[in-house]
């Protein structure tokens, strides 16, 4: 711990900086989004096995509900039911601000994964805080939408996570030191237990570090380092992988690619185009103009500073060959498995912002290495410092703007409130009637009304567990029209589209435009219409089955 000694009054300050970027993230949560129905549908999986097993440690302890987590079936990952279960152990509560929790706490990882790394590698306390820094400026996270911090799926863990392994692998020394070539793999097993996509671009990072090895000196000793970190994080995942390898197989293979609904998802980009979406998606979306504006005016100061301070006592700076080649490959080679994928979504490109920030903070520490910062030119060291400054501030400022900004227009909030009011009633209809597993049929695919999102916003409100039954949507393809009618039929609870714009986006929802005169005809002739409302501009109704005489 003698780096903690040596930097105890940075480490301190780091510490502060980052509860208060807890606090206020928690307070604006809780306030925005804690507290109405969870949008996004990918969540709501994550969600339902968060409290699912809380419920179980509630009933039977925590080593039961800790049991359920790591051996239930997984489709995608395997550690976020486990972190939430701790920390909804600790809080003394499940709730929806808590696992949110998580996402800023893997987060304030990566950013100290930062801090701690070009800080051991520049020996620069102020290159140390401009990556500290700089992480704050990504736009992603703060921004609101599916897959940000405020979006309990994995997409955002992923990229944090994937950014401390990254940070591991830089301090190997290029696969020179035995300890962090051990930590490297550590941290690449738990990324892999949490996004099992990872393994993906993990396979390809592996393999071009393992050419990459086999072109340098001392080849044999690095690549049998490599090959220990690759043995320790096979040793964490593969029993999980192995588990739930049918379910992976089921999910990744047949859904993405093989199956019916892979080929109804497919957008159509050739290879041109599928980078562009990549590349292009990762630098607006994600890195956004703000981080852009700052890597462009520091990249300047750091050149400006290069040329103006050049050193002259003949001394050969480090070439940082490592850093760049270890940040291109994180950035650069799962960009290329994104693009190959047929199926294109933006929101899984966080991944790729990790290698993009070290390939920033490895240029200006090349920069920073050509400079004299000796005592004839301490303006030069002053000049690092007022960068530091200006970065951590800029990343401050940005991230306090994006908590504080408004999370909704009046028109969401208000729809956000009637999703609210309508789950309530649904609720309360089913515990009066004493349904203990409401059957539930919706005519289109949202992300605010079907079974699994009811269950979850009934527990968040509640703190009971409704199981309901889901019957349509069954997934976005059409079913054969007596199927429709059914299910319909098998309902306690039905919800019909009364109004909306355009037939709907999947062929689920457009069979259901089609069939929406026979539905309402025979929902208004056998069933009880508990409300009508309007929700993000359509109008819907609310049907039930009628009580028994």
């Amino acid at each position: 711990m003698n780096w903690l000694r040596t930097d105890r009054a940075l480490w301190l300050a780091a510490a502060v900086l980052m509860v208060a970027e807890f606090s206020l993230f928690d307070r604006m949560t809780s306030r925005h989004h804690a507290s109405l129905y969870p949008r996004w549908n990918d969540q709501i999986q994550y969600l339902t096995e968060a409290y699912t097993a809380y419920e179980k440690s509630r009933a039977a302890g925590f080593g039961a509900g800790l049991e359920h987590t790591l051996t239930k079936t997984a489709l995608q990952g395997t550690l976020h039911d486990t972190a939430a279960l701790c920390v909804f152990t600790l809080a003394g509560s499940a709730s929806r601000s808590a696992a949110l929790s998580l996402n800023l706490l893997v987060f304030l990882a990566w950013q100290a994964a930062l801090l701690f790394t070009v800080r051991r590698l520049t020996g620069s306390r102020a290159l140390a805080w401009i990556a500290f820094g700089l992480a704050l400026c990504v736009a992603f996270p703060w921004s609101n939408q599916p897959g940000s911090a405020v979006d309990f799926r994995l997409d955002h863990a992923a990229m944090c996570l994937l950014g401390v392994a990254a940070c591991a692998a830089l301090l190997t020394d290029g696969f020179r030191r035995t300890g962090w070539s051990c930590a490297f793999g550590a941290a690449v097993g738990v990324t892999l237990l949490t996004r099992f996509l990872t393994g993906a671009y993990f396979a390809v990072i592996f393999v071009a570090l393992a050419v990459w090895l086999l072109c340098g000196a001392d080849r044999w000793r690095r690549l049998a380092r490599l090959a220990a970190a690759g043995a320790i994080a096979a040793a964490m995942a593969g029993p999980v992988f192995w588990h739930n390898r049918e379910a992976i197989y089921t999910y990744y293979w047949v859904g993405h690619v093989t199956g019916a609904e892979s080929a109804a998802r497919l957008p159509g980009l050739d290879a041109l185009h599928s980078l562009q979406f990549v590349f292009g998606k990762l630098a607006a979306l994600h890195l956004g103009a703000f981080l852009g504006w700052t890597v462009a005016a520091l990249t300047a100061a750091f050149a400006l500073l290069a040329l103006a301070a050049r050193r002259r006592d003949g001394s050969t700076p480090p070439a940082r060959r490592d850093w760049l080649f270890v940040a291109a490959v994180f950035v650069l080679l799962p960009g290329l498995v994104l693009s190959f994928h047929r199926q294109k979504s933006e929101f899984v490109l966080g991944v790729l912002v990790p290698g993009a920030l070290l390939l920033a903070l490895g240029l200006w520490a090349w920069l920073a290495d050509r400079a004299d910062f000796s005592g004839a030119r301490r303006w030069s060291a002053r000049l690092l410092g007022a960068l530091a400054l200006g970065a951590v501030a800029a990343g401050a400022t940005f991230f306090v703007q994006r908590q504080l900004a408004p999370a909704y227009d009046a028109d969401s909030l208000a729809s956000a409130r009637t999703v609210n009011a309508v789950s309530d009633r649904i609720f309360a209809t089913a515990k009066a009637r004493h349904i203990t597993d409401p059957y539930i049929a919706v005519d289109q695919i949202v992300d605010y009304l079907d079974a699994p999102i009811l269950a979850v916003t009934c527990y968040e409100r509640k703190k009971t567990w409704m199981n309901f039954v889901i019957q349509l949507p069954n997934s976005i393809l059409e079913e054969k029209d007596e199927a429709v009618f059914y299910k319909v039929k098998l309902c306690h609870f039905v919800v019909l589209t009364d109004q909306m714009q355009g037939n709907g986006y999947w062929p689920y929802d457009r069979q259901m435009r089609r069939l929406y005169p026979q539905l309402k005809a025979w929902c208004e002739a056998n069933l009880e219409r508990l409300e009508s409302f309007e929700i993000y501009g359509r109008k819907l109704s609310l049907y039930t089955q009628k009580p028994r005489s």
